[in-house]
């Protein structure tokens, strides 16, 4: 028993305990930092033994009182035409063809052919991902977009000669094709971002009270609508506009960070626990509720993967010290410790 025990402690390889779930977890109660900085420790080491344990012993994380666990999201989209037809890419890939247009559902990518005539085809297009989802469009003009949960764009089949003008409501980074004849144009809300070749991230959901617009290279313009502020970016910055304001806030950031979601993981950085919470919300499909209301400040920054259940994610979270889950279907209610 601890002979063994011992033994397989000395085996512990941290990065690969690590690497599908948490990187770095904290916890912060504003009122209690002192506290925890002493728990925190205490709970790195546990979290540290219990996923070797789990992987090295085959243990899966027991479900919710008997209920099914909560799955994560992975590719799904509704095409919208011009002209109101929904195509859903997972139902009907095998029997509906659109000229010029092909998706590869497995890998959740759909690709418009920008060289083939489309005469007589709707002019604007909407991709829509929902809840639990994520997708990845290639535009006529070669730019390719990736389409978080929750979120749509609406572009035209084929770009006007002067401009290329997208619509996003949601969040999405963007790989734009050169073209200095022709600006590409993104509107999320209020806010106009406007570049001639570059990557960045905008995440602008309807239900956060700030836009948040990340550039990884080249060069960008954020404008505020109706006379509002406009900056330029340059890599490794970011535009943040909170809704209803005029100004933009610019800081410097890990723009890395804010693509993390492509690449399968969540990053939080002393993010305020309703942020992370609707985060959670819209790749796992819940509700969460806070029973009592807000007592205290609660902040959390840690690195977590989204192919881990629902169930494993706040298990890891109330290891950390965070508050309390308690699930009922898909309701999720947090109490207060």
């Amino acid at each position: 028993g601890v002979i063994r025990l011992m033994e397989l402690e000395k085996q512990i390889d941290t990065d690969r305990s690590f690497k599908k779930l948490t990187v770095r977890l904290k916890w912060r109660c504003w009122k209690r930092r002192i506290l925890m900085a002493g728990v925190a420790a205490m709970v790195m080491i546990g979290i540290m033994s219990a996923f070797w344990w789990w992987e090295q012993e085959g243990i899966t994380v027991p479900e919710s009182a008997g209920q099914p666990g909560i799955k994560p999201g992975g590719n799904c989209a509704v095409l919208v035409l011009g002209n109101g037809c929904r195509v859903d890419l997972q139902k009907d890939c095998d029997t509906l063809q659109l000229p010029g247009i092909s998706w590869d559902h497995r890998k959740g990518t759909i690709v418009y052919d920008g060289r083939e005539n489309k005469t007589g085809w709707p002019e604007r297009n909407t991709l829509m991902v929902p809840l639990r989802g994520e997708y990845r469009l290639v535009l006529g003009d070669g730019t390719k977009v990736w389409l978080n949960s929750a979120s749509s764009l609406s572009y035209p089949v084929q770009f006007a000669e002067k401009e290329r003008c997208v619509e996003l409501d949601g969040e999405a980074y963007f790989e734009v094709t050169p073209d200095p004849e022709r600006p590409f144009i993104v509107k999320s809300g209020d806010v106009q971002t406007r570049v001639l070749g570059t990557s960045f991230n905008i995440q602008a959901y309807r239900n956060e009270k700030s836009v948040y617009t990340t550039l990884l290279t080249g060069s960008i313009r954020v404008a505020v609508a109706d006379g509002g502020d406009a900056v330029v970016l340059t890599p490794g910055r970011e535009a943040i506009w909170e809704k209803g304001s005029g100004a933009i806030q610019v800081e410097a950031v890990n723009a890395e960070d804010a693509i993390a979601w492509r690449y399968g993981n969540f990053i939080f950085e002393e993010e305020d626990i309703e942020v992370v919470m609707r985060m959670l919300s819209r790749w796992y499909e819940v509700e969460f509720v806070f029973d009592g209301g807000r007592k205290e400040k609660h902040t959390f920054s840690g690195r977590m993967s989204k192919d881990e259940s629902l169930d494993t994610v706040l298990e890891t979270i109330e290891l950390a010290g965070g508050p309390e889950f308690r699930r009922e279907g898909n309701i999720i209610h947090l109490i207060e410790k």
